[in-house]
């Protein structure tokens, strides 16, 4: 079997799929995600002790206030709303 070449129209829809999946509505770009990984930490008193509060085990995932959980980057919901630009 011989390797397919892309063709110009598939890598076109390659990167118009990859822009549009960058620019998705996901938690990372909503404004009831709190950015500030010490609210986090003021959220869940002592998390801090645990050695778990900076580390690896929360890394990118932070407090969405208004579902009152942790959410990662890439998760998404209906109630997305953008963070408005200043």
């Amino acid at each position: 079997m011989t390797p397919v070449k892309p063709t110009a129209g598939r890598r076109l829809w390659s990167t118009t799929a990859a822009r549009d999946a960058a620019c998705a509505p996901c938690c990372a770009g909503c404004r009831h995600r709190a950015g500030d990984r010490h609210a986090l930490e003021q959220s869940l008193p002592g998390l801090a002790v645990f050695g778990s509060g900076f580390g690896a085990s929360v890394a990118d995932s932070r407090l969405c206030r208004l579902h009152d959980q942790l959410v990662s980057p890439g998760d998404v919901c209906a109630q997305f709303e953008p963070i408005a630009s200043r």
